[in-house]
């Protein structure tokens, strides 16, 4: 699973045409520092648009003002006059856990293993909630009201 990787502002222009088999991309000199370097395993989603015609692609590797990226299964052809955008997608988005109700239990977590990382779990017994911390370790949180 890729670790997303963000940046405000991130945009520029294409510093030369690309064609539907282009795997880097490069953009307009010195803008390259305003988006993030991926390391293994981590990368961002650009949206490449130019008119009416755009391409989400993403972005698994940054040298300089080159960019590696990994194209949909559509791929378009772009000018240098198109935009390069570091964007939100839904594909992000979903990748989030999202909580829905709290999860409870009848005592301590300690020692099981979290759903994520700073999962929250109410020891309804004693109406203690704990918070994931690490592992399988889990911290008392003070109660609410």
């Amino acid at each position: 699973m890729t670790e997303y990787l963000f940046e405000n502002n991130a945009e520029s222009n294409l510093s030369s045409e690309i064609g539907t088999a282009n795997t880097t991309i490069g953009v307009t000199a010195g803008d390259g520092a305003l988006f993030p370097s991926p390391g293994s395993g981590e990368g961002f989603y650009i949206l490449v648009e130019e008119g009416s015609d755009s391409e989400w692609m993403l972005c698994t590797g940054r040298s300089t003002d080159t960019l590696t990226v990994t194209r949909n299964a559509s791929p378009s052809s772009f000018t240098t006059s198109a935009t390069v955008d570091l964007k939100m997608n839904a594909t992000i988005l979903e990748s989030f856990f999202q909580k829905g109700s709290n999860q409870t239990a009848s005592a301590d977590p300690t020692g099981t293993a979290a759903n994520y990382t700073g999962e929250e779990i109410l020891d309804s017994t004693h109406d203690i909630w704990y918070k994931h911390v690490t592992g399988t370790t889990w911290k008392a949180m003070t109660p609410t009201s």
